[in-house]
């Protein structure tokens, strides 16, 4: 007998929509797929009247930058390396964790923290300490010297030249890094210290980012690049990235270029959206949501043209509050062309295979690791309704349910 049986009207299993399909879960895994009236017998029943989907994946997922939109900090005026504030910043990513979890993700690339926080993260979650997506974990950020803006600087370690690039690659390695992620440009700011440049300014060259993709890829792991600006993303691309980070500033060469060397875009739109929508009752003053708005008007131009063109897409959200949420980073997605359905496999098959995962996640078909959610009406239709999370599994155990509905 199985452990688990789930039934719904719809189902889309990471590649197409079927109709009155049942899964049949045993041990962690996809043990049947197929027509609800040939459902075998389980321990345990769960029937949705609305939509079955995998697990959604997050690419570009931030623990230690999540902040709550509605909650003002009493410590914002303490020193950053107080232990008080440190300790608020472990129980604020445990919540962010639990966030995405139950919005639907269950799995995430975590793009970068301090003291390699992201990877205790990952373990924390494996060893059942916080519940939390499985976590794919980057390091602190490799970055130029003098390339960050102030308030970054933990966040990141910088370098000049090949030697120091392939060095902290390595190290970053040793430190049981998943990611390595590179910051191959500035970020809306602009800037670094007191050399303030447009956002996106190119950063790093190619050779450097070279040799951290040749280390990352030797062992077994894989590279991305926050690169914004065209030349940033041509480095990237050129250097053999796994995946481009952002990529606002497209250009037809580089929309070339990506197809050329077949290289995938995680544009984090959701971020910019959140910030110029939200910006200002954040914190963040006038200036920053205001260039927020003009990357994003830019960018959703420029992504047109790429998915037009056929420019592969994941979804990742570079979440720093709840609603730059992976749902709304589907729903942008079917504002540059996509349909529901693209929008839902960025999220799902292109996301697992971008992190080298195709064999284990990212769809509902027997053998992979059973992760899914339920939703209330039909996001294949009408992509808002991916916010209408009912219950989540992952890896076979129910871990959330929406108040009011049956687990």
């Amino acid at each position: 007998m199985f452990d688990l049986l789930l039934t719904t009207p719809k189902l889309f299993d990471g590649q197409a929509v079927l109709q009155d399909q049942s899964v049949a879960i045993a041990d962690g895994r996809f043990a049947w797929v197929g027509p609800t009236a040939q459902a075998p017998a389980a321990r345990q029943v769960i029937q949705s009247p609305g939509t079955m989907l995998p697990g959604l994946i997050d690419l570009h997922f931030h623990h230690f930058l999540l902040l709550d939109p509605a909650a003002t900090s009493a410590a914002k005026d303490v020193s950053l390396d107080r232990p008080p504030l440190v300790a608020v910043k472990i129980f604020k990513a445990a919540w962010a964790a639990k966030c995405w979890l139950e919005s639907g993700v269950t799995t995430v690339r975590d793009a970068g923290a301090p003291d390699y926080l992201a990877v205790a993260m990952r373990e924390a979650i494996e060893e059942g300490w916080t519940p939390g997506p499985r976590v794919f974990a980057s390091g602190p950020l490799i970055a130029q010297t003098g390339g960050l803006r102030p308030g970054n600087e933990d966040h990141a370690v910088e370098i000049t030249g090949e030697v120091e690039a392939r060095r902290e690659a390595r190290l970053q390695l040793q430190a049981g890094v998943d990611v390595l992620k590179i910051y191959g440009a500035s970020n809306i700011g602009g800037g670094g210290g007191r050399l303030i440049g447009p956002p996106g300014w190119t950063q790093l060259s190619e050779p450097e980012i070279r040799a951290v993709v040749e280390e990352a890829h030797k062992a077994g792991r894989l590279a991305s690049a926050h690169s914004v600006s065209a030349q940033s993303i041509r480095n990237a691309v050129l250097a053999g990235v796994d995946w481009v980070d952002h990529a606002d500033f497209l250009d037809d060469q580089i929309i070339d270029l990506l197809l050329e060397h077949d290289t995938l875009i995680v544009p984090t739109q959701a971020i910019s959206w959140s910030l110029f929508t939200y910006g200002e009752e954040m914190g963040f003053g006038k200036f920053l949501p205001v260039k927020a708005k003009q990357m994003f008007d830019q960018a959703q131009e420029k992504l047109i043209r790429a998915h037009q063109a056929g420019v592969r897409m994941a979804a990742g959200t570079d979440a720093d509050n709840p609603r730059a949420s992976i749902a709304k980073e589907c729903e942008l997605f079917t504002q540059i062309g996509m349909t529901p359905v693209q929008a839902l496999t960025a999220a799902t098959t292109t996301a697992a295979a971008a992190l080298h995962q195709a064999s284990e996640l990212g769809s509902i078909s027997v053998g992979k690791v059973a992760d899914l959610l339920l939703v209330g009406g039909d996001p294949t239709e009408r992509i808002t309704d991916l916010t209408k999370v009912e219950t989540v599994v992952k890896a076979g155990a129910v871990v959330h349910t929406a108040p009011g509905k049956a687990a």
